[in-house]
């Protein structure tokens, strides 16, 4: 009897277990071949590949579909003329009032609801609806936005930086005929040429520099994720031989991010001021303290000099300063101030608009552009209104000038010591030319020691300020190789 009762409960628990195991095992048979729908919100994927620049790989999933959406259809151009986003968005298909709620949430996030000319602008559009899924544009070469559509009526927009990379470019070239032939037959950016003769000018004139001399140098080259900009970079180090003279320069950004070349000693090379900050056509008032005002109608000081020139032509630092105040001056417009060594400041007005990276605190160097010339403000053309302070008076640009002794400070020495080993190490892995050799044509650079320092984002106040460390630790672990 006691045998078959735990038969007669047995029974029943053993098809219980087995059924539970049956059904177990038809679930896991359906979603290995059904698979459960991802429903995580579509947009957050879609959105974060725009910002990776992943542009040809994206794709909207449907939370409610078992099967992820096709990717959608990509269509990119630059623009032809500069209009509002709404205009862009309806030639493209959008009906109207869809495509102002577009442009309204885009304009929170650009402060503008405008598209600029010459702008790359892609669409992403639904390969089956058609209807436009996200739209990705860049505002300039720093920053892109994005919007996308999250389903019902739900929209949403994101500003991220332009991410690049920045690789070496080293290279040894000879001078044959002269400096500006030499370096634009081995593909020398502008830009890199005139840094290095503004760099050497106070040691020798480049131009000059006689056939057979050497020139070794390590630039950088910045190149966006997606390939669409190539920008470039800043010279690194230079090594120029020319008779029985070498002249060396080395890249060092100082305790305030403001970077510069300097000789072996640590003394900043090239000008440490301009003399004007733009080239200008003529001087249409100078410094004087009884002026009749064109506007005003009346006499009082003109504290300055006014530098007139077409609208819209680059205004420059004059020295390396921090930014006192950058916006609305009252009478001079659109004005910067710039403190500058030994109390002085300097001071431009009038400008049509000022350089988007030029803000109050902020530092810049000599030659930086910090806005264009216009005639903001109480002003009858276009000009710049150029002024200096010395110790809080005003002083005639014309006859003061903004000297500076720029050199490595003394706490910065033993750093900079380090990074200057570290290229002069660089410098000397290059082949060393003279007046008997045979000019290479080959332009690929070399594995750089600095590797892990070239992936940054464009925009950062210095990338020389934030890589002294990471150029010390690849030079440390890679010095063999040099």
């Amino acid at each position: 009897m006691r045998s078959r009762g735990r038969s007669s409960i047995g029974y029943p628990r053993a098809l219980t277990a087995l059924t539970l195991a049956l059904a177990a095992t038809l679930t896991a048979l359906r979603l290995y071949f059904h698979p459960a729908p991802n429903l995580a919100p579509p947009i957050d994927g879609a959105v974060a590949q725009m910002d990776a620049g992943h542009d040809d790989d994206l794709s909207f999933e449907a939370a409610d579909t078992e099967e992820p959406a096709p990717p959608a259809i990509t269509i990119s151009t630059t623009l032809e003329r500069t209009a509002p986003l709404e205009y862009y968005l309806v030639q493209s298909g959008m009906d109207r009032n869809e495509a102002r709620a577009w442009s309204n949430l885009y304009r929170t996030i650009a402060s503008s609801r405008y598209l600029a000319k010459g702008q790359p602008f892609t669409v992403y559009k639904d390969p089956e609806t058609g209807e436009t899924r996200g739209i990705k544009y860049d505002v300039d070469t720093n920053i892109s936005i994005t919007e996308a559509h999250l389903g019902n009526g739900v929209l949403k927009v994101n500003a991220a930086p332009i991410q690049y990379m920045v690789h070496p470019i080293k290279l040894t070239f000879a001078v044959r005929d002269n400096f500006r032939a030499a370096a634009a037959a081995n593909g020398i950016p502008r830009p890199i040429v005139e840094s290095l003769e503004d760099a050497f000018s106070g040691k020798h004139d480049l131009s000059r520099l006689s056939p057979g001399s050497s020139v070794k140098l390590i630039y950088q080259e910045k190149v966006s994720r997606d390939g669409t900009y190539t920008l470039i970079g800043e010279v690194e180090a230079a090594q120029i031989r020319f008779g029985s003279r070498t002249m060396n320069a080395f890249a060092f950004s100082d305790e305030h991010g403001r970077q510069h070349l300097y000789d072996e000693q640590g003394r900043a090379l090239g000008p440490q001021f301009l003399r004007f900050p733009l080239n200008f056509k003529y001087i249409s008032s100078g410094f004087t303290f009884h002026r009749y005002h064109p506007i005003l109608h009346e006499y009082r000081p003109h504290v300055g000099v006014d530098l007139a020139a077409d609208y819209g032509t680059p205004v420059k630092a004059v020295a390396d300063g921090k930014v006192e105040s950058a916006g609305w001056g009252g009478e001079l417009g659109n004005c910067v101030r710039i403190a500058h060594q030994n109390g002085m400041v300097s001071i431009y007005g009038h400008m049509e608009k000022i350089a988007p990276n030029v803000k109050a605190n902020d530092y810049v160097r000599v030659g930086q552009l910090i806005g264009y010339v216009g005639s903001t403000g109480l002003s009858t053309g276009p000009h710049l209104h150029f002024a200096l302070e010395k110790e809080g008076a005003y002083v005639n640009p014309l006859t003061q000038t903004l000297g500076e002794n720029h050199q490595v400070s003394p706490r910065m020495q033993a750093l900079f010591n380090n990074i200057k080993q570290r290229y002069q190490v660089a410098l000397a892995s290059l082949p060393d030319l003279g007046s008997h050799f045979v000019a290479s044509g080959d332009r690929k650079p070399p594995i750089s020691p600095f590797a892990d320092m070239y992936h940054v984002t464009l925009g950062h106040p210095s990338l020389h300020h934030h890589s002294h460390r990471s150029i010390l630790r690849a030079a440390e672990s890679s010095e063999g190789a040099l």
